[in-house]
């Protein structure tokens, strides 16, 4: 069953994948969260993929998380009026800070601060860093530099300037259009690109409050500046992306293996969902099987720690989508097999509310129990997601009637969910959640279950409450398969 995954699947969606027919596809092969880059497409186009995973979440019960990417200020080269330029080693070259267009003469680009942002000695990465630049000297709207590393530099291609600090706001007057449309269409979580310190997290966050308190903040760390404020934009973030494309290229690639480790274990101290990000299967978006170096990758995302791996290109453009996705998904399976990946329990760490108590302590029930399910009567998901935090070998099963929860739920490492109707009593809840596990072959007779809830229900209490069931019911004839949630067929 895909309910068996603990480590979840984020598929960018993009013209291989973005009709309903193959959105469909998409889910049954496995995606948990379906990323739209805003980097590409227009709005027309992005609103018809949200409407049509909607309407997919509610025919195969199946929820999808919704994160909407913003592009941020990425930094590019103009055009070449004859769509590239060659750059030699040890050749002198002018960038051109006031030119969008060039006849070859010169390399333009669209950002304007790039003189004030440079001095002697400044390197200029072009190209994800194939291609490298040193500054000789700034004169006016013109950065004169030295080709250290040539190539064929094409029109669009990124700009890294590793060392400086850039005068740039972190989101564009574009970002700003992007997100009103994200907030405007209720989107799961906005991803900010490019974030360097936590004021850059906290602008995103009164925007969101005043439109769409709900959506939830994903940091996507890809500057060396956002290295040296990790932890504070960890704490005020609500999850985490490990962009190792840009990442890369500010850092240093030799330096990348570390720091992504280094980036997962604080987000996992601190129980933030995080992402690992950036050509996990890149030679399936051209072959039908990935080299034997990205299945290993993939493998220690996830035994680093990773609530879920992203495919980029994989599922937007290339040949293989749905196999990715499938690839992944076998790849993780295969990784979570082994019994010491789990339970991360640190008892002598500090408590700091009620419901961090009643996580650690379910999940350490669960241990001693040998349990086969925590489940979380929930309506914010904020418990069932400190119960992942402790990386439990039980099943975490979240169970709310709102719809938006459970969307939400579908990034955080381990979480299952479960769609009941509104309930009166926990003993109500309890019987529609045991009649639908049995059902769904999640739990079987004499099977114990931890429950974490609030009481007294009816006043919608936060969670304070642990109990412990054995299941007394016989397993009836089940649900009919057709009729099954997705992820329990």
């Amino acid at each position: 069953m895909l309910a068996d995954r603990r480590a979840k699947i984020v598929a960018t969606i993009g013209p291989a994948t973005q009709s309903k027919e193959n959105l469909k596809k998409c889910i049954e092969s496995g995606m948990n969260v379906a990323r739209l880059n805003f980097s590409h497409g227009k709005h027309e186009d992005h609103i018809k993929v949200i409407q049509s995973i909607r309407e997919l979440t509610d025919e195969l019960k199946a929820p999808v998380a919704i994160l909407q990417d913003l592009q941020g200020p990425k930094i590019r080269v103009g055009q070449f009026d004859e769509g590239s330029k060659e750059l030699v080693e040890g050749d002198k070259v002018i960038i051109r800070a006031d030119k969008a267009v060039s006849d070859g003469s010169f390399i333009p680009t669209d950002f304007k601060e790039l003189p004030q942002s440079c001095n002697e000695g400044t390197r200029i990465l072009l190209d994800d860093g194939l291609l490298e630049l040193v500054v000789d000297q700034v004169i006016g709207a013109e950065v004169h530099c030295t080709v250290v590393f040539g190539g064929i530099l094409k029109n669009r291609k990124g700009m890294n300037l590793p060392e400086a600090i850039l005068p740039v706001e972190c989101m564009t007057p574009k970002d700003l259009d992007d997100l009103e449309f994200g907030l405007s269409q209720k989107v799961d979580y906005v991803a900010l690109s490019f974030v360097r310190r936590g004021s850059d997290i906290r602008k995103l966050r009164e925007l969101i409050e005043l439109k769409h308190p709900s959506t939830r903040i994903v940091a996507k760390i890809e500057m060396l500046e956002a290295i040296d404020n990790l932890k504070e934009i960890v704490k005020l973030s609500d999850g985490v992306m490990v962009a190792r494309g840009d990442l890369a290229v500010e850092v240093g690639q030799t330096r990348l293996p570390q720091l992504q480790k280094e980036i997962i274990n604080l987000c996992n101290e601190l129980g933030k969902p995080v992402i690992t990000a950036t050509q996990m299967l890149d030679s399936m978006v051209e072959n039908p099987r990935p080299t034997r170096a990205e299945i290993t990758d993939v493998a220690n995302a996830v035994l680093d720690g990773s609530d879920a791996c992203m495919l980029s290109a994989e599922s937007a453009s290339g040949k293989y989508p749905f196999k990715c996705i499938q690839t992944m998904g076998d790849i993780i399976q295969e990784v979570e097999r082994d019994s010491d990946f789990y339970y991360d329990i640190r008892v002598d760490q500090e408590i700091l509310t009620i419901a961090d108590s009643i996580a650690e302590t379910a999940c350490l029930a669960a241990m001693k129990l040998n349990a086969s399910a925590i489940v979380c009567l929930t309506t914010s998901g904020r418990t069932a997601s400190l119960i992942s935090s402790y990386r439990p070998k039980a099943k975490v099963i979240a169970v709310t009637h709102l719809k938006e929860t459970l969307n939400r739920l579908e990034l955080v490492w381990g979480i299952q969910t479960l769609n009941i109707k509104p309930y009166k009593s926990t003993d109500e809840a309890m019987s529609q959640i045991q009649k639908l596990l049995l059902e769904y072959g999640l739990i079987h007779q004499g099977d114990k279950v931890v429950l974490t809830l609030g009481t007294p229900v009816m006043e919608q209490a936060k969670t304070n409450s642990l109990r412990v069931y054995t299941i007394t019911q016989k397993v009836g004839d089940g649900a009919d398969a057709g009729q099954r949630p997705l992820r329990v067929r």
